[in-house]
């Protein structure tokens, strides 16, 4: 069985108008509080590319990554590869990577019912628990980081963080629950944007998460390829930003759930 196709966001005006404002409405204002450059290097759906080709660069350099697991599409084949099994997730955890939340069935937080939400949600937490053997999972990613503002206050009581889809370097007051982040896939331009973003991280301390999906010769439109993830790594290192998962970095800028 196939994992679903690529996503398609609804481009309506009324969507787009909606999606505006839930980026810019906090629901769980946080400040930054850093004198450090810090940057999280997640990987979404995790392809087994990024378990094990992404993991090992990333062990190679002595940092880890954070792994954002739809429970429902684990072992399944994607138009990003295989994404990995149950095993495989509980290796990366066990080397030392986090493993975040990504809904079970990977589905878009802005058009389900809330209720609907939070049950897939629910699941989603208690199979990583199994899988992982730990008490807790602190960092959720939105699917195609689509949410709307009663499922992102909601979910804020149950994780440190939450991760969207913006743009942008995390400084001063953020939302907690719509963290910003650079994607990188397929395009030169994405590398390239977020390439330049470590030098302006490096100038004002803030934090700043790039994520991706699979790590390939040949990525996906969705991916990024072996060399471009070691060059971010070697500029973040000469640059001496600290590197680390998304649950370390929210403690060391000060994170907590109220």
């Amino acid at each position: 069985m196939l994992a679903p196709k690529p996503y398609e966001p609804n481009r309506s005006l009324f969507a787009k108008i909606e999606r505006r404002l839930t980026q810019y409405r906090k629901a769980a204002p946080a400040t930054v509080i850093t004198d450090r450059p810090i940057l999280s290097i997640t990987f979404d759906d995790c392809p087994t590319s990024a378990a094990e080709t992404g993991a090992r660069i990333l062990e190679e350099y002595g940092v880890r990554g954070g792994y954002y697991i739809a429970t429902g599409l684990m072992g399944r084949n994607s138009h990003m590869g295989l994404v990995s099994t149950p095993d495989q997730i509980a290796e990366l955890f066990a080397a030392g990577h986090e493993i975040g939340a990504h809904s079970h069935s990977h589905l878009d937080c802005s058009q389900a019912k809330h209720d609907e939400v939070m049950a897939d949600v629910e699941r989603n937490i208690e199979l990583l628990k199994e899988i992982c053997h730990t008490f807790s999972v602190d960092s959720f990613a939105y699917p195609y980081g689509e949410t709307r503002f009663d499922v992102k206050k909601h979910l804020a009581g149950d994780f440190l963080t939450l991760r969207g889809i913006l743009p942008g370097i995390n400084r001063g007051m953020v939302d907690r629950a719509q963290l910003r982040a650079f994607e990188i896939d397929h395009t030169q331009h994405s590398f390239d944007r977020a390439y330049s973003a470590l030098d302006c991280l490096k100038q004002t301390p803030g934090w700043m998460i790039i994520f991706t999906h699979d790590v390939a010769e040949a990525p996906s439109q969705h991916g990024m390829t072996p060399d471009q993830l070691r060059r971010l790594l070697d500029r973040a290192q000469e640059l001496d930003i600290e590197i680390c998962t998304p649950k370390v970095a929210a403690e060391r800028v000060g994170f907590s759930v109220s």
